[in-house]
């Protein structure tokens, strides 16, 4: 490994050094107050989750504050939140393969894994998604405005926009302070500079949004330089030069860059300390906005911290745009003010809020801290307390996560029920996109610590040790609650999951979005499924709504729904022994299933409006190791094309519902 090559703690602590043995906090930034404000924005943004994807780009900048928060105040609770996170990710990027958005979040997840490098599984999903990237590269010229010519290829498989700038470098470059290998800095050189001659505006030294920004001017006549792409550009450089060696041959031009941009930065601040929208023109949305000035607060701090810029000229700067920061806080620490998703200067309201505004607001007073001689947690005594702290949490939740150290699997419980989906590893197996049903006797989660016993101590959870087990069989049938296609009087499958994301909620509810994919086509394309699957603590049942569709989409959010409505679904459920009896009640729209199971009994139940309900079927189960029949409630999905309904189970052997007609009972209880 390189001379110049050091973990994230080291880096952190050199940078907090440089200031706290020789430095006196400036007026108005004192390091109580600070860490005060920094802990009331962290706290309130993890009491009140988004509802963000956890591997989206917009939670990635709260992650990297969260980070720098624990460690420059050294409270592990906000080091243990991003590891929560991470673990529901499985530490994997999200899913589109080239799009730079979707590798943002490498930046913890590689913070993280440098603490504790025996860590491996939260090195490799990433390391492996970027070395596919450069080792199936696009090289076709892209620009925003303009129709690729290379069949299908997007104007976002290169970094075409200027906030990619954030999200991909600074992965790269902690991907080279991970493995030693140059070729992760080689493609950032390489695309970084394709981006840079594309987009930068040497005459103003900042960054056009993307190519249709090119010949835009305000009301104002002034050219179009918005605030938070380029809080992104100016943020992503300096995470990016942490892990970039000295005597990297272009860190000069990097550099170099980032002391250009600092001109433009300083001229556009305002006088209340914080920028507008629009850089050059403060007048056309004149309210001071958040995440921009988030990210250029943290950049300038930054850049005194490490050497760039000197303390003395630029620390009136950093202390206005600190306090014009705390201006934008409430009480409470809701970080207002932050510009909504968007791709332009774009107006914005008091109680605007998002993940990546407090992410910035975070990550500017933590750099702040060290700016004023604040000493910071020692790394590897900080993982260390925030593992610990998640290791005793057995507090009953409701929550999901992507597994893909066991062929991809998503699992997700709370208190009384668990359950999992299988994923693309598994596509060319047996199993599809049944539900499959994990028995727990004990109230506490338990999906981490049965796949840590099953794959690496070799402990099975289809052996019941004592919290329950996996003894359900699911082969390729519907499980409990599966769905499938009813074409020409039998079910028709789709195989495991396309995609999956989870959603940051609560610990009262699990939710997720998977999509599925049909073997059947619809004008010539195929049907896809877009399904959201929510749980909350306390239930036994799952909500379930999916919607049908022959337009794929990336991202769930961007699916196109209403084309390739099919007729009829089936929603199945599946017997675990032939002694067990069957419900069809299409007039209750309920179908159910108790029988013997796992040294006690099981019931598995599916619940819907009876008025979407067509007929019942009871089909032959076509896995081996399934040895009852698969019972059905066939619908008719709405106009939308949509099909919500309930599923679910009882396990005897935790003490709750332990009879068919308490079984019953639940479910005509829980009818919609």
């Amino acid at each position: 490994m390189h001379a110049s090559i050091r973990p994230l703690c080291l880096i952190l602590v050199s940078g907090i050094s440089m200031a706290s043995s020789h430095v006196v906090p400036a007026a108005g930034l004192e390091p109580a107050a600070i860490t005060a404000a920094l802990k009331r924005s962290a706290d309130w943004q993890l009491a009140n989750p988004s509802g963000t994807e956890i591997r989206d780009w917009i939670i990635a900048p709260l992650y990297d504050g969260l980070l720098r928060t624990a460690l420059t105040t050294g409270d592990p609770e906000y080091l243990a939140a991003v590891i929560r996170m991470g673990t529901q990710a499985g530490w994997m990027p999200s899913n589109r393969v080239y799009h730079a958005d979707d590798h943002a979040v490498g930046h913890a997840w590689l913070d993280v894994y440098l603490m504790d490098r025996s860590q491996e599984q939260r090195l490799i999903p990433m390391r492996d998604r970027l070395s596919h990237v450069m080792d199936h590269p696009i090289t076709e010229d892209l620009a925003f405005g303009t129709k690729p010519q290379t069949q299908g290829v997007s104007i976002t498989d290169r970094w075409t926009w200027c906030d990619a700038l954030y999200m991909a470098p600074p992965t790269l470059t902690r991907l080279f302070t991970a493995t030693g290998d140059r070729k992760y800095l080689d493609f950032l050189d390489q695309e970084f500079q394709y981006t840079h001659d594309h987009l930068y505006d040497p005459a103003e030294k900042l960054f056009y949004r993307d190519a249709t920004f090119f010949d835009k001017k305000t009301p104002n006549g002034k050219k179009v330089f918005w605030s938070r792409g380029n809080g992104w550009v100016y943020g992503g450089l300096a995470l990016m030069l942490e892990h970039l060696p000295k005597d990297h041959a272009r860190r000069g031009f990097y550099e170099k860059l980032f002391k250009e941009m600092t001109t433009a930065v300083l001229a556009a601040q305002q006088e209340d300390g914080l920028w507008r929208p629009s850089l050059l023109d403060p007048l056309e949305i004149p309210v001071g906005e958040t995440s921009g000035s988030g990210f250029f607060t943290f950049g300038l701090a930054w850049g005194v911290n490490h050497g760039l810029l000197d303390r003395e000229k630029h620390l009136p700067a950093i202390t206005r745009a600190w306090n014009g920061l705390l201006t934008r806080v409430k009480p409470d620490g809701t970080v207002g003010y932050v510009q909504p998703v968007g791709a332009a200067p774009d107006h914005l309201e008091a109680d605007s809020t998002q993940d990546y505004g407090t992410g910035a607001f975070l990550l500017a007073g933590s750099e702040i801290l060290r700016l004023s001689g604040a000493k910071p947690a020692d790394a590897a005594t900080l993982l260390k307390q925030a593992e610990k702290l998640l290791e005793d949490d057995l507090t009953p939740r409701a929550w999901a996560r992507l597994v893909p150290e066991r062929k991809d699997d998503l699992a997700w419980e709370n208190d009384k029920v668990a359950f999992r989906v299988y994923g693309p590893a598994l596509r060319d197996s047996t199993e599809d996109s049944g539900i499959d049903v994990w028995t727990k006797r004990v109230a506490r989660p338990v999906i981490v610590k049965w796949y840590v016993d099953e794959l690496k101590h070799g402990r099975s959870y289809h052996t019941d040790h004592g919290e329950g087990l996996d003894a359900f069989k699911v082969g390729d049938t519907r499980g409990c609650g599966g769905l499938a296609l009813w074409i020409d009087g039998k079910p028709v499958t789709s195989d495991t999951y396309v995609s999956a994301e989870i959603l940051w909620t609560g610990p009262d509810v699990a939710e997720f979005h998977t999509a599925f994919r049909y073997p059947v086509k619809v004008d010539g394309k195929p049907l896809f499924e877009y399904r959201v699957t929510r749980l909350r603590k306390g239930e036994r049942l799952v909500d379930i709504t999916s919607t049908f569709s022959n337009q794929p989409g990336q991202r769930f959010r961007n699916r196109k729904p209403g084309v390739g409505i099919p007729q009829e679904v089936a929603i199945g459920l599946t017997a675990q022994s032939k002694d067990a009896s069957v419900t069809l009640d299409a007039a209750k729209g309920i179908a159910a299933i108790h029988g013997p199971f796992a040294g006690s009994t099981l019931g598995t139940g599916i619940v819907v409006d009876p008025a979407s309900v067509v007929r019942t079927e009871q089909v032959p189960a076509s896995g081996k190791d399934s040895p009852g029949a698969q019972v059905m409630l066939v619908v008719r999905p709405d106009a939308q094309g949509r099909v919500s309904y309930r599923a679910g189970f009882a396990w005897g052997a935790d003490g709750d519902i332990t009879s068919g007609k308490a079984w019953l009972d639940y479910l005509e209880s829980r009818k919609p």
